[in-house]
C-alpha cells in the first residue's frame, strides 16, 4: 500500500500532540457534516416535490388531450375519433366541454366551471367516480349536475334543491362563442342529481354533467375537447408524433408530460440557484479543512523534517497531508448524508414536519441526489487540500 496514504491514517487517527488539534480536526469534520446534511436534505425535498407533482397531474389531467389550435372551433362529429382509435395503444378517449357558470341564490354568486364528459371519461381519469342520488329528471327545462363531495358545504343552498324542487335553482351559462350580448348568458334550471369525487382540487374547480345534456342545452351538437388514456407501456411521446401525421397541424396536441415540464422548469431553475447557494456555503466552511490541514502540518513538523532527511520526497509528503484532508471531508460528508437520510427516512415514515399544519412535507431519498451531493463535496475538499500543501516546502526549510 502507499506509503503516504499509511502515514496519514496513522496522522489522523492517532491522538494529536496538543488537544487544539484534536478540536479543530473535528469542528471542520462538523462543518463538513453540516453542509452536507443542508445540502443533501435539500435535494430530497426537491425530489419529493418533484414526485408529488407527478402524481398530482397523474390524476388532475389525463394522459393526451386534443383540441383545435383555433379555440373558436369545435369537434362536429365522431370521425376523429374513429381515427385515434384505430391507433395502436389507445386505451380509451372520451369528449368533455367546459363552460364557465354562476349561479345567484340568497344574496350568494357562485362562479365555476361546468364540465359536460361521456361515459368514456371514467376510464380516462381512474378517480373520477360519481353517485347518483335521484333518478334522472325526465323534464326537459331542467339541467343535472354532479357537486363535488369534497366541497359539499360550500353548494349547500343548491343541495336543498334535491329535497325541495318546487325552488328551481338558476345557473347562467356563459357563452362566449355568440357575438350579441343579449345571448351571452343562457339562463338553465338546474338540479343535483348527486355528488362526484375526484381529488380536493378537481372538487372545488369543477361541476359535472352529462355532455349530452349539456349539448342540449347550448343547442349544439359539439365538444371541445378529446382527452385520452393510453396502456403503460405506451411511449408517449412516440404515440403524439402519431397523432399528429393522422389528424394534422390544426389540432393542438398536448401530452400530460409537457404539462409537468413547464413545472420541472421552474423547480429545476430553483434547484440549481439553492445548489449554488449551498456550495457557496461549503467553500465557506472549507475554510476550517483548510486550517485543520495546516496546523496538522505544523503539529508533524518535526517529523515531516525526519522524513525530507531520509530522503523521502516532497511531493509524497505533500501527499499525505492531502489524504488527510480526503479524509476528513469524507468523514463529514458521510456524516451527513446519515443524517440526511435518517431524518428523510423518518419524516417520509412518519410525516412529522408539515406546511401550514395540514401538508406533510414530501421528501423523496434519490440515489442520484446522494451520488451529486457526495461528489460535490469531495471536489470541494479535493481543492481545498490541495491549495493548503502550498506552505509546506517552506516549513520544512524554515525548520532546519
Amino acid at each position: 500500500m502507499n506509503l503516504s496514504f499509511n502515514i496519514s491514517i496513522r496522522y489522523f487517527f492517532y491522538k494529536k500532540k496538543t488537544n487544539l488539534v484534536n478540536i479543530i480536526v473535528f469542528l471542520s469534520i462538523l462543518s463538513i457534516g453540516v453542509s452536507t446534511f443542508s445540502l443533501s436534505t435539500i435535494l430530497f425535498i426537491f425530489s419529493g416535490l418533484e414526485n408529488l407533482n407527478k402524481k398530482f397531474y397523474q390524476i388532475h389531467y389525463p394522459d393526451i388531450t386534443i383540441s383545435y389550435s383555433n379555440e373558436k372551433d369545435f369537434f362536429i362529429d365522431d370521425n376523429v375519433i374513429k381515427i385515434i382509435k384505430s391507433i395502436r395503444g389507445i386505451r380509451a378517449v372520451s369528449k368533455t366541454m367546459e363552460k364557465k357558470v354562476f349561479f345567484h341564490y340568497n344574496n350568494h354568486e357562485y362562479f365555476i366551471l361546468l364540465k359536460g364528459v361521456d361515459i368514456e371519461y371514467g376510464k380516462v381519469m381512474k378517480k373520477f367516480r360519481k353517485i347518483n342520488l335521484i333518478k334522472k329528471n325526465n323534464r326537459f327545462d331542467y339541467l343535472n349536475i354532479y357537486v363535488g363531495w369534497s366541497y359539499v358545504g360550500s353548494y349547500f343552498p343548491m343541495l336543498s334543491h334535491v329535497i325541495n324542487m318546487n325552488i328551481p335553482l338558476q345557473m347562467f351559462i356563459i357563452d362566449s362563442d355568440k357575438n350579441t350580448l343579449s345571448s351571452f348568458f343562457m339562463k338553465k334550471k338546474v338540479s343535483v342529481r348527486g355528488f362526484f369525487h375526484f381529488s380536493p382540487k378537481m372538487d372545488r374547480k369543477y361541476l359535472f354533467c352529462d355532455l349530452y345534456d349539456l349539448q342540449d342545452t347550448m343547442k349544439k351538437k359539439v365538444f371541445h375537447t378529446l382527452e385520452i388514456k393510453i396502456h403503460k407501456n405506451v411511449n408517449m411521446y412516440n404515440l403524439k408524433h402519431i397523432l399528429i401525421k393522422k389528424l394534422g397541424s390544426k389540432f393542438n396536441i398536448i401530452t400530460r408530460v409537457e404539462r409537468e415540464d413547464i413545472f420541472y422548469k421552474v423547480m429545476n431553475t430553483e434547484k440549481i440557484f439553492i445548489c449554488f447557494l449551498f456550495i457557496l456555503m461549503t467553500l465557506i466552511t472549507g475554510f476550517n479543512l483548510f486550517s485543520a490541514i495546516y496546523i496538522l502540518q505544523l503539529d508533524k513538523i518535526k517529523e515531516l523534517f525526519t522524513l525530507w532527511s531520509m530522503g523521502y520526497s516532497l511531493y509524497r509528503i505533500k501527499m499525505i497531508f492531502f489524504y488527510m484532508g480526503l479524509m476528513i471531508t469524507t468523514f463529514g460528508c458521510l456524516i451527513g448524508v446519515f443524517f440526511s437520510y435518517i431524518l428523510s427516512f423518518i419524516q417520509e415514515k412518519y410525516k412529522i414536519f408539515k406546511i401550514a399544519k395540514r401538508i406533510p412535507f414530501p421528501v423523496k431519498i434519490t440515489l442520484k441526489d446522494s451520488y451529486m451531493v457526495i461528489c460535490i463535496i469531495l471536489i470541494i475538499g479535493s481543492i481545498i487540500s490541495f491549495y493548503s500543501l502550498r506552505k509546506i516546502r517552506n516549513m520544512i526549510f524554515y525548520s532546519k
